[in-house]
């Protein structure tokens, strides 16, 4: 009897030769972890300089059941196990990890065989809960040599009982994989591998050469094999070494801006499939938890390379222009929503074709659209760029079967609906486009099992039910583009939203660039002023000394004095006009803001000092006139003062005109496009055949044209004309605009961060009630651990270590105690004395790792107050807690707490805080610390408010003896 007999090629072919690229690989391998319970997925690229590497290694790892060695001998090494597909669910148990049963992703039992495709040799670690450690060693480039038959090659597998043999036992997993290509063991057996070998030598010795080199890297013991040390532990690690080129590719330029197009569609495409790899469209309470991650190490540090940049989140679908949600039943109908830009409304779609169930079975579809650049849009500048981002790397419509993705569906470049085809036929009637549009296709193994995978990952087979399914949803989008969003939409929804979104979207243009100009010149004025003001202080000082000269002649000529007393007036005119007012229309940066405020307070300086000198000379020169020479003098300012005005109105009267002409320009250029519009209309609608059907229709055509028109115009130039009749000299409209557009943008912007807070105060909320609780467990527990403790050393000083830092957590925990909002009901009598004591004890460590003096005055630890307890600690604990990171800055370093004329002072040695942000620091969401959330102080301020107390900074050096920052807290 002659039985079939399989090359080792053939399992290169089923491993490597199916796989397309390396992501599919990767998530080929995680589908297993998944399969196997795993929630944790991962991958980790070590670069070559990380912890001594000389060449990059790649990691694969799940933390799913793991393997004992009877799995490997039974399952892993045997092709086309066929216990996923036919099994049927697990029962929850020790199988399943106690966790419930999933449907698997797997089907072939081929999937394995991807790991081929990252590289060789490779490493396989993997453990069972309560189980050793096995180990598999192979080099895949064995099976390339097609002289070979299966059964030809051993693959070396050993337990490790003691994870401290790893390194031996490494060496001996190598020693019995060269036994394939080793021609020392016996005659027989060298003439048979010779035999094997002959016409591929470089191969082999490639391959005895690179496995003789490589070791263990330095960190695996610590980084790789520490996550078995637990027997309570499981999963299946893959190490790597020379890994795939795309690996090598991205371990080269991950890290680098300028990288070639092909470089970087590579390494957008492993980051978009790993990214969507499960189904992230959804909520998470909807999804389940399994996190994917793929850090790159190198000697500077690791990131994430799947968050470095985020891919889509169900929140994308809340800023999106157009929306499509709903499902396809198992007779083929859509029934959902459609939301053309705000607009929801209710639509349902099925195919023309018999009456009667469909193949492909019943599914979810939601759908997010943005039609780019130029178009009209609901998003802000912010959201459509952030939007547009991902819609560039990762934009098309995704299929996810159980919530973990079918490949390749999409990939941009996979449009397998064929919305780019029909866009070439004409955009504006197809509207959808496949680079333009983000979302999922939600289906299930049982509900649509005939959607069938092909081998090699490249999408479904196009049997009957793929047929039918990609039909309807072709004739779905076209239907929908029909109904809402192409040129000639027989729904207005979107005609109606797009005109009033494009008006307001000009406006906005319009007002940026406006806003840009007025900014630019405000800066430019910001940088001029400076300096014209020191010129006319010269200018005013040098016409002051020449004034007083003349004034201490024995007779004073008023001749002699009026061209200077001119001069200092022209002088004074154009300091005058120097003096800005903040801008109406856009808020100042904070750089502005000091610019402004710094030159505003030279003026206001000037004329509070050098100028009171000046007018002293002026009154002193005026004084010594005679009174016919005074009255002169009083009518010369008069003159001037009125020619002054009147230059500013014939200004006024100039400027004017330029803006009524210029608008009288563009309402002739409006009437000729106007013109031309119902011209061109005319000239096309007319009738071609001189019949009643024929004209009727022409003037159909003609009269809908003017009507569109006509609204257009209605809408574009009267409104003009109201807002030019509601502008008077009493209202500026200028300072009203901005006024609600700075506060529009200071609330949206505050909005935010409270949304933050607020999150952060509901987790507080969550956790507080059962804190509690945990804390006293987890100290019954620490109290108990010593108990079974073994006498080993290590084993005695981690438990020390533990029970130091609970400790620490305890002294810390019952600090907080007086600051909970439970203790703030009621006003309780305390001195200084038990504040200073609270805050030595809160910071002590702080204090001393800094080397910080804390040295409350014997004034503060006697002064008392009667007042609420968990309001006025966290003042101190906040403004302390930011002396200690400022103070980190100098050498001499003090905080001092002193009382004085019944004002409490809390002082430090540090920088001290600039004029301009003294009262700045208090304002919510303000903060000069990186990273800081700016509501300390604001929250202090406003606490101290509702009980009757203030609190302020101040440079004042009465109060502000160390010259650093000095808070003053007083009764109101």
């Amino acid at each position: 009897m002659v039985g079939f007999r399989t090359k080792a090629r053939a399992v290169d072919l089923l491993g490597k030769g199916q796989i397309s690229d390396l992501p599919t690989a990767i998530s080929e391998l995680w589908k297993n972890g998944y399969d196997a319970y795993g929630d944790k997925l991962g991958a980790h690229l070590y670069l070559e300089g990380y912890s001594n590497l000389t060449k990059p290694l790649f990691l694969l790892s799940d933390d799913g059941t793991g393997m004992s060695s009877e799995d490997i001998l039974d399952k892993w090494i045997v092709l086309g196990t066929d216990s996923k597909s036919r099994g049927g669910l697990d029962i929850k148990g020790e199988d399943t990890l106690n966790k419930p049963p999933r449907i698997k992703m797997g089907e072939k039992g081929i999937g394995r065989l991807s790991v081929a495709y990252l590289g060789s040799p490779m490493l396989m670690l993997t453990k069972k809960k309560n189980d050793i450690v096995q180990l598999l060693y192979f080099d895949w480039r064995i099976l390339e040599n097609y002289n070979l038959f299966i059964d030809d090659i051993n693959i070396p597998i050993k337990s490790l009982p003691n994870l401290s043999d790893i390194r031996s036992i490494f060496n001996e997993l190598k020693e019995e994989l060269l036994d394939n290509l080793s021609d020392l063991k016996n005659e027989d057996r060298n003439e048979k591998i010779l035999t094997q070998w002959y016409d591929q030598l470089d191969l082999r010795e490639e391959i005895i050469s690179e496995n003789e080199e490589i070791e263990l890297p330095d960190f695996f013991e610590d980084e790789i094999l520490i996550d078995f040390k637990n027997p309570e532990s499981h999963g299946t690690k893959f190490l790597i070494y020379n890994p795939d080129e795309q690996l090598l590719e991205l371990a080269k330029y991950a890290d680098k801006k300028d990288r070639p197009d092909y470089i970087e569609s590579s390494i957008n495409e492993i980051r978009a499939t790993l990214s969507g790899l499960f189904n992230v469209f959804k909520k998470e309470e909807e999804n389940n938890k399994i996190k994917t991650s793929f850090f790159i190490k190198s000697d500077t540090g690791e990131y994430d390379f799947i968050s470095s940049r985020e891919f889509f989140t169900h929140e994308d679908f809340e800023i999106c222009d157009h929306l499509i949600d709903g499902d396809f039943d198992e007779n083929g109908t859509f029934k959902g929503t459609i939301r053309v830009f705000k607009q929801p409304v209710d639509y349902s779609f099925r195919n023309t074709k018999p009456l009667g169930k469909v193949p492909y079975g019943p599914f979810k579809i939601k759908v997010g659209v943005s039609p780019g650049k130029g178009q009209a849009t609901i998003m802000n500048e912010e959201q459509f760029k952030l939007l547009d981002n991902k819609l560039k790397l990762f934009g098309g419509l995704y299929i996810y079967r159980d919530n973990f993705r079918v490949l390749p569906y999409g990939k941009t470049e996979v449009d397998f609906l064929n919305f780019e085809k029909r866009r070439t036929f004409g955009a504006g009637y197809y509207f959808f486009s496949h680079r333009r549009m983000f979302g999922f296709i939600d289906i299930s193994r049982i509900k649509n099992e005939k959607l069938k995978d092909k081998a090699g990952r490249e999408g479904f087979i196009a049997n009957q039910a793929y047929r039918e399914f990609k039909a309807d949803l072709e004739a779905f989008f076209i239907d929908l583009a029909k109904q809402f969003f192409a040129t000639d939409a027989k729904s207005d929804l979107k005609e109606k939203q797009q005109t009033d979104l494009k008006k307001q979207a000009e406006a906005e243009k319009k007002e940026k660039e406006r806003e840009k100009e007025e900014r630019r010149e405000f800066s430019k004025k910001l940088t001029q002023h400076p300096k014209e003001l020191k010129e006319l202080q010269q200018k005013i000082e040098s016409d002051t000394a020449l004034l007083s000269d003349l004034v201490t002649k024995s007779s004073l000529i008023y001749d002699e004095i009026r061209a200077t007393l001119g001069r200092i007036e022209k002088t004074k005119t154009k300091l005058n006009s120097l003096i800005l007012s903040k801008p109406t229309r856009f808020k100042l940066t904070e750089n502005q803001e000091k610019k402004f405020f710094n030159f505003n307070n030279q003026i206001e300086t000037f004329f509070n000092t050098s100028f009171i000198s000046t007018q002293k000379v002026i009154e002193e020169a005026r004084s010594k006139l005679e009174e016919e020479e005074l009255l002169k003098e009083y009518e010369n300012l008069g003159n001037y003062y009125q020619n002054l005005i009147k230059d500013k109105f014939y200004e006024f009267s100039d400027t004017f005109k330029k803006s009524f002409n210029r608008l009288e320009e563009k309402l002739k250029i409006e009437s000729n496009h106007y013109t031309g519009e119902l011209k061109k209309h005319y000239e096309n609608y007319y009738p071609k055949e001189i019949n009643k059907k024929a004209i009727k229709n022409s003037l159909n055509y003609l009269e809908k044209s003017f009507n569109k028109l006509q609204i257009e115009l209605e809408n574009k130039i009267p409104p003009l004309f109201a807002h030019l009749n509601r502008l008077s000299f009493d209202v500026d409209e200028d300072q009203l605009t901005g006024f609600y557009k700075v506060r529009f943008e200071e609330i949206e912007k505050q909005w935010q961060e409270t949304k933050e807070l607020a999150q952060l105060g509901i987790a507080v909320e969550i956790i507080d009630h059962q804190f509690n609780a945990l804390y006293s467990q987890l100290a019954n527990t620490i109290n108990k651990f010593q108990l079974v403790l073994s006498e080993e050393k290590s084993n005695i000083k981690l438990y020390k270590e533990l029970k130091t830092a609970f400790e620490h957590l305890e002294s810390k925990y019952k600090l907080l105690s007086p600051l909970y909002r439970t203790t703030g009901k009621t006003k309780t009598e305390f001195n200084g004395q038990y504040i200073s004591n609270y805050i030595e004890t809160f910071f002590s460590e702080q204090f001393e790792d800094n080397a910080i003096k804390f040295r409350p005055t014997p004034e503060f630890n006697e002064f008392s107050v009667h007042t609420f307890e968990s309001i006025l600690l966290p003042v101190f604990i906040n403004v302390v807690h930011n002396a200690v990171y400022w103070l980190t800055s100098v050498n001499e370093r003090k905080i001092v707490l002193d009382v004085k004329d019944s004002e409490i002072l809390i002082m430090n040695s540090g920088a001290q805080i600039e004029d301009f942000y003294l009262d700045k620091i208090f304002d919510l969401f303000y903060s000069k610390r990186p990273n800081g959330r700016g509501i300390g102080l604001y929250l202090a301020k406003e606490n101290l408010n509702s009980i009757g107390y203030d609190i302020f900074a101040s440079n004042d050096k009465r109060y502000n003896i160390l010259e650093g920052a000095c808070f003053i807290i007083k009764k109101l």
